[in-house]
């Protein structure tokens, strides 16, 4: 009988602990919602900046209006030159001075987990360049090495890139393998000891423009 007691109090205490939690995730749901894209903006406003002058392509007010208008996210898996990843939908498109802008989200596995990476694509006269990017998450990433990639220098380096470097693939210096073109990216002076990390941003970038050129009609 005691066992029987004992089953039946445990039992009324975990659907009350389970209503509670339910009801503690219904009641932060809307706030952490509103803080995701409070920090989806943020990022979006980085990317859509002229990597060459600085100069902001598109105005908060359009911004914000995309990301109302951008629906629920969805996710694609993509493998590109057997790295597996996943891009974000939806893409987001602008008209800017520099012609047709794609802002969209990529991830591949980093040292700890995955590294999520936002980045702008240009098209313009000469084809799809890269723009800019912003890394949303390596909070796996190892403290002091390829955390590092979650400050703006090492991000910088991967700003820019033109089509003949997208074509070939983007790589960091330590997977060069002898390329000098302008899709190597050098971060080992400033992420010393940290290949795995980047060379998932760099990665994260090839997935996004792979989806780019094969679902969106680029030319690749």
């Amino acid at each position: 009988m005691d066992m029987m007691k004992k089953g039946l109090i445990l039992m009324i205490y975990t659907v009350v602990a389970g209503i509670v939690l339910a009801g503690i995730y219904v009641m932060t749901k809307p706030a952490i919602a509103k803080a995701d894209l409070s920090e989806k903006e943020r990022a979006m406003r980085i990317v859509l900046t002229d990597w060459k002058t600085g100069e902001r392509l598109v105005s908060n007010e359009k911004i914000s209006h995309a990301l109302a208008k951008g629906g629920p996210e969805r996710v694609v898996e993509l493998t590109w030159n057997g790295v597996k990843g996943k891009v974000f939908l939806p893409v987001y498109k602008f008209n800017t001075k520099l012609g047709k802008v794609y802002v969209l989200v990529g991830a591949v596995p980093g040292f700890g987990g995955d590294v999520k990476v936002m980045a702008s694509f240009a098209r313009g006269s000469s084809g799809i360049y890269l723009n800019a990017i912003k890394v949303l998450d390596a909070s796996q990433e190892t403290p002091g090495l390829g955390a590092k990639i979650l400050q703006e220098a090492p991000q910088k380096r991967f700003w820019g890139i033109p089509q003949s470097g997208l074509k070939k693939g983007v790589v960091v210096d330590k997977d060069a393998k002898g390329r000098k073109d302008k899709g190597v990216v050098k971060t080992s002076d400033i992420m010393t000891g940290a290949t795995i990390t980047p060379r998932a941003v760099a990665n994260s970038i090839n997935i996004m423009y792979e989806y780019l050129t094969q679902k969106l009609g680029g030319e690749k």
